[in-house]
């Protein structure tokens, strides 16, 4: 949108200052420029990025780990403009929506464990030349209270948007081409609970009754635990992994806010929801879903039809269809294929069976693979999983079975990451839309800094935990924040990104 950077988009927002702003384009309109093509995926892109020469000198010709990224934000993905195009709901700030947002963008790139740590960090003249302040040692920025409200009110779209446009210059930018498996961009889908409590909630919050032990009697007794779940999908790939959108479960209480019969949903519903904005966003960038056996049902794999999408589902439940139809036909027959994996060092025996339609809820054909894998130790473990769709169901054994086990860079490069390095298992700020807030603002950081090592310092997923390049190269920059001569200028590029 171009309008003035940290406006407000509070109905009490003066008329005369809306009437001087230019009219926006929607981001799903055709661009202006008559290419045909929607807005968001023509100018936007190229707006976004044509202030990058307005960098200081020392940032574009330094060879730092810190500024090489602020450079390759700048010039690649319009950092200024990201930041700058979100709106929160106060009226007349004292502090413009991008300077709180740039503060918290940059405690998320270093990983900061609190709003009060990144309070502390804006006393310091280093950090306050890194995010645009004239530097004044010992005097904050603006207090924890500020970047709280700022949190409370931020628009949570405006960040989806963020989220999107980054992936959509990434796609542009031909990031995904060799990234993918068998030529299909393939996405995991998977529940996450990133913290739990006894004590503090919000009227978001999802409870439960668990049983404890009570340290004083030693007697076992129900209480009720506090928590937020949400469904995450993630692209996954062999060369990178960036995180498309967050859904949350919602309780009683948020549904009867929109609307909705007041009782908790479970986290189907919420992915079901995800689906549909995953469609209405990516549409066919998207070719597949990666999927855990909670999705193993009629209706999910009716809805990835109805889409286009192909759908590759771990299957565990041997009493139900479509495993126990196969598992009846694959009695007492040899496996139909035999592979043996020389960079992970097994051996895999495949079964194989096509057009199994017994699924009630159903109407298309299940296509359903068992892979038993034998490690040089000698230990076996068995793989079952269905794939639905037409294109997915002409991958072959080996790229089917290497899409499914891909499944797991969600647990262990994203949720596993974000809770151990990235602090996420800890609340910031415990109101709905800060929470919300929070986690989509740290996801864009996180696609940033994937991007950033793997596409733009092209270091190599190796060794085999993708946390520890991305620890050294996180220090690496954290340290380099005392090397900044002068304050970056984020809101003249901001204003010059916006128009």
């Amino acid at each position: 949108m171009k309008t003035l950077v940290g406006g407000s988009s509070a109905p009490g927002a003066s008329r005369e200052r809306d009437e001087i702003r230019p009219q926006p384009v929607g981001r799903n309109e055709p661009c202006p420029c008559g290419s045909g093509s929607k807005y968001k995926k023509c100018c936007l892109l190229r707006e976004r990025c044509e202030t990058a020469s307005l960098l200081p000198a020392w940032v574009i010709n330094s060879s730092r780990k810190l500024h090489l990224f602020l450079k390759y934000a700048t010039q690649v993905f319009g950092l200024p403009r990201l930041l700058g195009g979100l709106r929160d709901g106060r009226r007349d700030p004292t502090y413009s929506t991008f300077e709180v947002v740039n503060s918290l963008f940059h405690a998320a790139l270093f990983r900061r464990p609190s709003i009060n740590a990144t309070e502390g960090d804006l006393k310091h003249e280093d950090f306050q030349k890194l995010i645009g302040r004239k530097p004044s040692q010992g005097v904050k920025a603006f207090s924890a209270e500020v970047i709280s409200n700022v949190l409370d009110k931020l628009d949570l779209d405006g960040l989806r948007n963020g989220i999107e446009d980054v992936i959509w210059r990434a796609e542009r930018n031909k990031v995904f081409r060799g990234g993918s498996y068998g030529a299909l961009r393939c996405v995991a889908l998977d529940g996450w609970e990133p913290s739990c409590s006894y004590d503090r909630h919000c009227s978001h919050c999802l409870t439960r009754e668990v049983s404890v032990k009570n340290p004083t009697t030693g007697e076992v007794e129900k209480r009720t635990q506090y928590y937020h779940r949400y469904v995450v999908a993630m692209l996954v790939g062999p060369v990178l992994d960036v995180v498309l959108d967050i859904e949350p479960v919602l309780n009683a209480e948020a549904r009867r806010d929109l609307g909705e019969d007041a009782h908790h949903e479970g986290e189907l519903t919420a992915a079901h929801r995800l689906i549909d904005r995953l469609h209405d966003t990516y549409a066919t960038f998207i070719d597949a879903f990666v999927l855990d056996a909670l999705y193993a049902n009629g209706p999910v794999m009716t809805k990835l039809d109805e889409y286009g999408y192909g759908g590759f589902i771990v299957l565990k439940k041997s009493d139900n269809e479509p495993l126990k139809d196969a598992l009846a036909l694959w009695e007492g027959k040899d496996p139909c294929q035999r592979i043996y994996d020389d960079e992970k060092k097994e051996s895999v025996e495949f079964w194989d069976v096509d057009g199994i339609d017994t699924l009630d809820t159903y109407k298309g054909k299940v296509r359903v693979i068992r892979a038993v894998i034998t490690k040089k130790n000698g230990t076996r473990k068995t793989w079952c999983f269905a794939i639905v769709g037409k294109r997915a169901q002409k991958a072959s054994r080996r790229t089917a079975f290497k899409i499914v086990r891909s499944r797991w860079h969600i647990e262990n490069t994203g949720f596993g990451q974000w809770v151990k390095y990235w602090n996420l298992g800890r609340v910031y700020r415990h109101t709905p839309n800060a929470i919300m807030a929070i986690l989509l603002l740290w996801m864009l950081v996180f696609n940033l800094l994937q991007l950033f090592v793997y596409r733009r310092l092209k270091r190599p997923r190796k060794p085999k935990d993708p946390c520890d390049t991305i620890i050294g190269i996180v220090a690496e920059m954290f340290r380099d924040v005392a090397t900044i001569s002068d304050r970056i200028p984020w809101e003249v590029l901001a204003h010059a990104a916006m128009g």
